[in-house]
């Protein structure tokens, strides 16, 4: 295609401190290379390893356009600050966590981001609601959700015969109210068996959890594919009022139903084969009766929702290459 030939005249490249599907999604369709710099070493070696890396790799490719992820709020900071040496374009796709650091608790970094929207000449966000944050805050937004992910073949996890199984897609961050989720499971019957996933060291005391919960802690890619494929519904919840989780995209592209977040932005998007649960453990309860109640309807709507969704995504991202290429 035209539009193809021209966007390849601009040389972008992606950078980013952390892996993350959404930055494999979107810098492939871009045919874009992705630098994914993650050390693991202690805080401050490791930022100054990923900023010596990250100039070596704007001198080695010269782009004309950087993608930086935020968070991290230093990557993108630094990405910007280079941006009259290297005479490039700077577009920083923020998450939620990158428009408000530290869940909006630093003045400091809160007024560093908001500079940083007024500053770039793009500020790439999930959803309209955050574009009006940016639009604010004297910046440029492109609205541009996650694009639903490829599956992987060759998945496959062992889980135990119940009623009805549950895979809570979980971070354990201060965002996600995974305690009320375990409170939940105390009043639950016991063939509703829910698996945690996520990396739950030091966040959850294993002798509080009832027995219909199993935590399993981090889990490889393909044994994560597998027990998601294997479970009857999916839980992403999170307290952030404007946040479109990522787990949600996952569950969508295998058809699964879900258990999601009551927020405005969560159903505008989401908005078939979901039940929506406010964050206390009644109603967490009572939302997953209502799956059991309504499963079979609810994987004919997912199943829909897929390929809106993949119609939507395609439709928004060919208007964001077209607004890349003319960036000038």
């Amino acid at each position: 295609m035209e539009s193809d030939r021209q966007i390849m005249k601009k040389n972008g490249i992606w950078i980013s401190w952390e892996i993350q599907r959404r930055n494999k999604g979107i810098s492939s369709s871009l045919k874009w290379p992705l630098y994914e710099i993650v050390y693991e070493d202690k805080r401050y070696r490791r930022y100054l390893k990923s900023l010596y890396k990250t100039t070596n790799i704007l001198l080695k490719e010269k782009p004309d356009i950087v993608i930086a992820q935020n968070p991290s709020i230093l990557l993108s900071f630094f990405v910007l600050l280079l941006k009259p040496l290297f005479r490039y374009k700077c577009v920083i796709d923020a998450h939620n966590a990158g428009l408000f650091p530290y869940e909006g608790k630093s003045k400091l970094l809160m007024r560093l981001s908001q500079l940083m929207q007024k500053f770039a000449d793009c500020t790439i966000v999930t959803n309209h609601e955050l574009a009006k944050i940016v639009a604010n805050n004297n910046g440029t937004a492109f609205v541009l959700p996650d694009m639903i992910p490829d599956v992987p073949e060759n998945r496959h996890y062992n889980i135990s015969k119940s009623e009805v199984t549950f895979a809570y897609i979980c971070t354990y961050s201060k965002d996600e109210p995974y305690m009320e989720l375990i409170e939940a499971a105390k009043n639950l019957p016991e063939d509703f068996s829910i698996y945690f996933t996520g990396n739950y060291i030091g966040k959850v005391d294993l002798d509080m959890v009832p027995s219909n919960i199993k935590i399993l802690g981090f889990l490889p890619e393909k044994e994560y594919w597998g027990l998601i494929s294997s479970v009857d519904a999916i839980i992403v919840l999170t307290l952030r009022e404007n946040c479109l989780v990522c787990g949600a995209y996952e569950a969508v592209s295998i058809k699964k139903p879900m258990i999601l977040s009551k927020t405005s932005v969560i159903k505008k998007h989401f908005y078939k084969g979901c039940i929506y649960t406010r964050p206390y453990a009644e109603d967490l309860q009572d939302a997953m009766h209502q799956f059991y109640d309504r499963k079979e309807m609810l994987k004919k709507e997912v199943a829909e929702l897929k390929i809106d969704l993949e119609l939507h995504w395609k439709k928004q991202f060919d208007e964001f290459r077209d607004f890349l290429m003319h960036m000038s």
